[in-house]
């Protein structure tokens, strides 16, 4: 019997390349966050072998791979035309060339004082981006994509980037991890945000309450018995509400929210256990959100 299932669509192949000091660490760093398997400086001569990996599935790469490439290999510029060519009967290719103007360049190399890899030793700066530009014209002619970052930041960039690949990579998420913990046992760290809930009233102090932690509903109903907590509760939701969305515009992926008293294990637990049901209940766009307890069986 004939077999009329449709075969798996060829793997997603990105290259991305363009001038030297344009963006191209950047823009493969977006890639490699969106979920691609991404590598960087891949010489020519092994180009060929890692895609019959890619597409025989030996390289597992889920949402596809990434290469960055420039004239720091000599046959880059030009082979590539052939190369692309090639490479378009095994994957879904996708070339993005980067470019800028040659003072914006010349001015990221002097701030971060790293060395163009067409520099020599007798040459100057502006001569080494002129010499990158005439070599990569065949490159950039067959680049699927041209864009000009000198007047995008790192965060622009990587924004624009992944506009563009929306359509092969799954859309990203804000992951907002929400940890209530002990100060005795030491500040949660790394945090985004912070908030200290020790001037609540403590159930610690109340002999039945004690032994038990803020997921006991007593405990809970203890904490937010009182207006202060209910009114903290409610402004560290507006303020999340507020923020999480500008978060994810200005490209964050991970937000961590700290929230402490003084053991961890009332308090705070109370506190981070209602807002991550709130904002689980009611999200917010773009969000997924996880509450820890880092302290609750201290």
């Amino acid at each position: 019997m004939a077999n009329n299932s449709p075969s798996p669509p060829n793997p997603l192949l990105v290259i991305v390349t363009g001038l030297a000091g344009a963006g191209g660490s950047t823009a493969l760093h977006a890639l490699a966050d969106a979920g691609m398997y991404c590598i960087d400086n891949l010489p020519m001569e092994v180009v060929g072998q890692t895609i019959d990996l890619l597409t025989s599935g030996r390289i597992v790469a889920e949402h596809g791979m990434a290469l960055c490439m420039d004239v720091r290999d000599q046959n880059f510029a030009r082979q590539f035309p052939e190369l692309k060519r090639r490479l378009a009967t095994k994957v879904r290719l996708e070339v993005l060339f980067l470019t800028a103007d040659a003072n914006v360049i010349a001015t990221r190399y002097s701030a971060t004082r790293r060395k163009h890899p067409l520099r020599m030793d007798n040459g100057s700066l502006t001569e080494a981006i002129d010499s990158d530009r005439k070599l990569l014209g065949p490159v950039e002619e067959a680049a699927d994509v041209v864009l000009d970052t000198s007047k995008l930041s790192p965060h622009q960039l990587a924004k624009m980037v992944e506009t563009r690949l929306a359509g092969y990579l799954p859309a990203r998420v804000l992951n907002v991890t929400i940890t209530s913990f002990g100060f005795k046992f030491g500040q949660a760290q790394p945090v985004d945000m912070l908030f200290d809930v020790r001037f609540l009233d403590n159930p610690y102090f109340v002999p039945h309450l004690r032994g038990k932690s803020g997921l006991d509903s007593e405990v809970r109903d203890f904490v937010f018995s009182h207006e202060t907590a209910r009114t903290m509760l409610t402004k560290v939701e507006d303020m999340a509400r507020f923020l999480l969305p500008l978060y994810f515009e200005e490209g964050k992926r991970y937000l961590h929210i700290g929230i402490g008293c003084t053991g961890g294990r009332h308090r705070s637990v109370c506190l981070a256990a209602e807002i991550g049901k709130r904002l689980t209940d009611s999200p917010v766009a773009n969000t997924v959100v996880s509450v820890v307890h880092r302290d609750i069986e201290q």
